[in-house]
């Protein structure tokens, strides 16, 4: 198991320990979450149903686009996608579900069933990690620690341009694609009809992170302390469960995973309160 893998796995024991310290309603939601509520679509280069998978949240894999009655959709990033998952991805959310796509899913199927909101600059990245700043309103906020900021894994991605600021919302940023590509956005929300749709650039399921400073070099402990907030029983507990010792994975690597798969664990959590409440206002009209 390559040292990213290991952190995956511990970063979701480490997501599930701080939902339970923290937001035991939201690990409540997380753990009925049943199959048929998540759908996941393979693709070339991303694998969040990696994540999905060390969450310990089960998915539908590749379902049938005409048929898909999943609260949340994830779409990896891909070059090849089916024709008919684009052509009803747009309706599916309007109905008051969630997509959540990464990377090159912004050119091949967001430009194209959600126009006018976002699209990809026509540049790509180099294999590069940068370094992320999350707004305070953002799903990442509750895990940032103030002077590390995450760390998101390039790979030839796709910079994000938006169209229509009034709807979209820019979820975080990155001064270094800023610099690099005059394209700063790393991850963008917007509604659409009664739903949703959530995309990031680049991959969920990262190959690498880096460590820039001293901080990013010590032990992933720091991070589930700090960054995460856990007790130190929670901490213990976490590292008991992986089998590892605090020197496994630095602050880096674990920053990285859990940044990642906290991200698809609030997302699967809202998605699924969220078509509740779509369901309940249906009942009540």
């Amino acid at each position: 198991m390559s040292d990213m893998q290991t952190a995956y796995k511990v970063a979701a024991l480490a997501v599930r320990q701080r939902f339970a310290e923290q937001h035991p309603a939201a690990l409540e939601v997380l753990d009925k979450i049943h199959k048929d509520e998540v759908a996941a679509y393979p693709g070339s280069f991303d694998q969040v149903e990696e994540v999905l998978h060390c969450l310990g949240v089960p998915a539908t894999v590749n379902p049938n686009p005409k048929a898909l009655k999943a609260k949340i959709a994830f779409v990896n990033c891909s070059n090849n996608y089916d024709k008919t998952l684009i052509e009803q991805i747009g309706n599916y959310v309007e109905k008051g579900n969630w997509l959540v796509t990464s990377d090159w899913a912004l050119h091949y199927v967001l430009e194209k069933a959600f126009p006018n909101t976002v699209r990809w600059t026509n540049k790509s990245t180099s294999e590069d990690v940068i370094s992320v700043e999350p707004y305070l309103n953002s799903l990442w906020s509750d895990i940032v620690v103030l002077g590390a900021d995450p760390q998101w894994w390039l790979w030839g991605s796709y910079p994000i341009e938006v169209l229509n600021p009034k709807t979209v919302q820019v979820e975080a940023a990155s001064h270094d694609l800023l610099v690099q590509h005059n394209a700063p956005v790393v991850a963008v929300r917007f509604p659409w009809g009664k739903g949703h749709v959530y995309h990031v650039i680049s991959h969920f399921w990262a190959k690498r992170s880096q460590t820039p400073t001293l901080r990013h070099q010590g032990p992933c402990t720091d991070f589930l302390s700090s960054g995460m907030k856990l007790s130190d029983e929670g901490v213990e507990k976490v590292l008991h469960q992986a089998g590892i010792k605090p020197d496994t994975l630095n602050f880096a690597q674990i920053q990285s995973a859990a940044t990642s798969t906290e991200l698809v664990a609030q997302l699967c959590v809202r998605a699924v309160k969220h078509q509740k409440s779509v369901a309940g206002s249906c009942s009540i009209i």
